[in-house]
C-alpha cells in the first residue's frame, strides 16, 4: 500500500502546508517528483501536489482553489501562465516584465504576490550544458508565458539576438518589442522558425507534450554546432530532442531546468533548499 509518506517523502498531516501545480493536462508534470524531496530534505513541513483542472473550467475553479485556508502556494503551468496575472494582487519585476506568471504566494495578509522563473530555470538548463547566453543567437518557438519569460532572461543575461516566432504573429512582435524594451543591447524580432545562423534554438511550445505530435515547426535537420533545448515535459524524448541527437547537436530538456526553477520557486514560498 502507498501512503503519503511514500508519495512526497515528507510527513503530511492535518498542519501541512499545501502547495498546489494547476495545469491542463497535469498528469506530465515532472514538478512532484523534484519539489517534494527538496521539500523533505529542507525539513518543511509541505508538500507540492497537482491539480488538474480543465481550461474551459480554470475560470470558475481557481477562485475556490485559492480560498482553501492551508494553500500557501500555486504553481501555474500549461495553459495558465499568461491568465494567472490576472489573480495576483501585486505582481514583481520579471513578471511585469513578462506579461504572465508561474508562481503566486500568499501573503500573511491574505493576499497574493506573482513571479515568474521559466526564463531563470532555462538559464540554469543552459548552464548545465556549459552554455552562457551572453552573445549568443537565440530561436525561440512560442511567445505565450513560458516563451516570454525565457526571451527577457536570455536577452537580460546578455544575449545578442533572439528571433520569436509564434503562431500569433502580433505576440510575436509584440513580445520581441518587450525584449528590447527590458534589454536595450540585444536586437529581438518576429520571424519564421529558422537555424541558420543560431546558436541555440528553444521549444517553449507546447508541441511535443501529447504522443503523436511531430516537431514544432518544419525542421529537417539541424547543423551539429546548434544546441537544443525543449521544456515541454514528456514522459519520453521529443521529436525535437530526437531529430537533434540523430544531428549531433548538444541538447536539453524539460528535467534540466526544473530543479533550479523548483529551488528558486521554493525559496519565494519560504522554503530555503541548500544550493
Amino acid at each position: 500500500m502507498t501512503t503519503p509518506q511514500s508519495q512526497t517523502g515528507s510527513r503530511v498531516a492535518g498542519d501541512t502546508k499545501l502547495l498546489g501545480i494547476v495545469g491542463d493536462p497535469i498528469a506530465q508534470a515532472r514538478s512532484p517528483l523534484v519539489f517534494n524531496p527538496l521539500i523533505a530534505a529542507a525539513g518543511a513541513n509541505a508538500v507540492l501536489v497537482p491539480l488538474h483542472v480543465r481550461r474551459d473550467d480554470f475560470d470558475g475553479a481557481i477562485g475556490g482553489i485559492m480560498q482553501i485556508a492551508n494553500l500557501s502556494g500555486l504553481v501555474l503551468t500549461l495553459p495558465f501562465k499568461e491568465k494567472a496575472l490576472s489573480l495576483a494582487d501585486r505582481v514583481l519585476e520579471v513578471g511585469t516584465m513578462v506579461g504572465a506568471l508561474n508562481a503566486l504566494r500568499r501573503e500573511p495578509d491574505g493576499s497574493w504576490t506573482g513571479e515568474m522563473f521559466d526564463g531563470f530555470g532555462l538559464v540554469g538548463a543552459l548552464g548545465t550544458m556549459g552554455i552562457a547566453p551572453k552573445g549568443l543567437r537565440f530561436m525561440v518557438l512560442g511567445a505565450g508565458g513560458a516563451g516570454s519569460a525565457i526571451a527577457i532572461s536570455l536577452a537580460l543575461e546578455g544575449a545578442a539576438d533572439i528571433t520569436v516566432t509564434d503562431v500569433d504573429g502580433g505576440r510575436a512582435e509584440r513580445l520581441a518589442a518587450r525584449v528590447e524594451a527590458a534589454a536595450p543591447g540585444c536586437r529581438a524580432r518576429a520571424g519564421a522558425a529558422t537555424v541558420d545562423g543560431m546558436d541555440v534554438l528553444i521549444n517553449a511550445t507546447p508541441v511535443g507534450m501529447k504522443t503523436g505530435d511531430g516537431l514544432p515547426a518544419p525542421f529537417t535537420a539541424f547543423p551539429p554546432d546548434l544546441a537544443v533545448v525543449d521544456i515541454v515535459p514528456a514522459s519520453g524524448v521529443t521529436p525535437l530532442l530526437a531529430l537533434a541527437a540523430r544531428c549531433g547537436c548538444a541538447t536539453g530538456g524539460a528535467a534540466s531546468m526544473v530543479e533550479g526553477q523548483a529551488r528558486a520557486i521554493l525559496s519565494y514560498f519560504g522554503i530555503e533548499t541548500d544550493a
